[in-house]
């Protein structure tokens, strides 16, 4: 994996592609709910669980949207301004050029989950359950956003325009997260039940309140973490897949 390209493509999408202001208004999202758990009533510890969960969907989200924004724009973008020429004739594989890109844009999300720290720190101060928190949002965190940046990269990869890469890529991010914030309604049928099974953020919300709320022990939360492993799994294998379809606009 070319070190080069990684710097470069974490630059890109920290300054050029406004990653920066992106983490700005994430911080002031997560800074807002800080504001919320100051401002309640003593007494109200079930409510400031609550908010916790919250600020973890809530920064979960908001990472992985603008990691799919700037991963979907990574080989589009080269190949609309013609920069993706010079890079397939270095002398690095297409795989290891497709890495590279996967993890320019993939600091930048590790980036925002460290930011989200302090935040949650403050939010969960009190309720015994800032570890478990922490915990949970850099398991089920991380895995989502190895899965879904490495989604995005194939979209960019495969599709001809930035516009039809980021609207697919942001697409497949509402679609695969539907579920999980309106479980209530897929529990009503045997059909929703079995894709709240399965769905890789709806196991990470339930292994989130079932740590936070039932107290379940991590490693009992087998059924939940087995979704995560294979959806990171097959996201790789078709990361792995696209990275040899890499070309230049209008090739084969």
């Amino acid at each position: 994996m070319n070190h080069y390209i990684v710097k470069k493509e974490f630059k890109e999408g920290l300054y050029e592609s406004k990653g920066l202001w992106m983490m700005v208004a994430a911080a002031c999202i997560l800074s807002c709910l800080c504001i919320l758990v100051v401002n309640m009533k003593e007494g109200t510890s079930l409510a400031q669980n609550d908010v916790l969960q919250y600020a973890i969907k809530a920064t979960m989200f908001i990472t992985l949207t603008i990691t799919m924004v700037l991963g979907s724009s990574s080989f589009v973008s080269e190949r609309e301004e013609n920069t993706l020429e010079s890079l397939l004739l270095t002398p690095i594989s297409k795989l290891s050029l497709t890495l590279a890109k996967y993890c320019g844009v993939l600091i930048i999300g590790l980036a925002l989950y460290v930011i989200s720290i302090p935040y949650l720190i403050s939010i969960g101060y009190g309720t015994g359950m800032t570890g478990s928190a922490l915990l949970i949002m850099f398991f089920s965190g991380v895995i989502l956003l190895l899965a879904f940046v490495a989604i995005s990269i194939v979209m960019s990869i495969i599709l001809q325009s930035s516009r039809a890469s980021i609207l697919t890529s942001v697409l497949i991010l509402i679609i695969m997260t539907f579920p999980a914030f309106v479980q209530s309604l897929f529990k009503l049928s045997a059909v929703g039940q079995a894709l709240l099974a399965i769905d890789p953020v709806a196991c990470a919300f339930n292994m989130m309140n079932a740590m936070l709320v039932k107290q379940t022990p991590f490693m009992s939360l087998g059924n939940y973490i087995l979704p995560l492993i294979v959806f990171v799994v097959i996201s790789f294998a078709l990361l792995v897949w696209a990275s040899k379809k890499v070309a230049l606009k209008g090739e084969n």
